[in-house]
């Protein structure tokens, strides 16, 4: 274990130290060790300005470093970037030079008699659905009519009822056109 010593402060410097500690680590001692090793490694003292002898050296590596830096980066956009976009631009250059296909006409009679048996099948039930579903429309859309002009009476004596108001010609031309 190792030993403790005391040393004589300032109360507001114990203060600051304690709230910068608390951030920093969870004792004090560590938080002083970090700070001295700090200051020794970067070979800086907390007398030196900016302008003065002490940061010039990390200002130099600072720079160094960003150099070394910016050096990486443009190596890996002329060594791998630029091959991965002539090769993509060569692929969009390939995709222009393949031809349109040769569309060849024929008639109604020749695309049907080239079908086979399912395909006709499946052209037969495919119109049949749709014709269905035509007619399915045409009777909603009549159905609506009907129910537009539904008006329910409330009848005093006997029961409520619905009334249609609609001309006898007009409901007969419905049957006839739905039944």
């Amino acid at each position: 274990m190792d030993d403790f010593n005391t040393i004589r402060l300032r109360k507001k410097t114990i203060s600051n130290f304690k709230e910068y500690s608390k951030m920093i680590s969870p004792n004090y001692s560590e938080t002083l060790d970090y700070m001295v090793a700090y200051f020794k490694d970067n070979n800086i003292s907390p007398y030196d300005l900016p302008n003065k002898f002490g940061l010039k050296p990390l200002i130099n590596d600072l720079n160094k470093r960003t150099n070394a830096i910016a050096t990486i980066l443009r190596d890996i956009e002329k060594n791998q970037l630029e091959p991965n976009r002539q090769r993509l631009e060569s692929l969009f250059d390939a995709m222009d030079e393949i031809k349109e296909p040769i569309y060849i006409a024929k008639s109604l009679s020749e695309i049907e008699a080239s079908k086979s048996d399912t395909e006709r099948m499946l052209d037969y039930y495919s119109n049949a659905y749709e014709n269905k579903n035509r007619e399915l429309h045409l009777v909603k859309t009549e159905l609506k009519n009907l129910v537009k002009n539904l008006s329910y009476v409330n009848n005093t004596f006997g029961k409520d009822y619905f009334r249609l108001d609609m001309s006898k010609e007009k409901l007969e031309d419905i049957k006839t056109r739905l039944l």
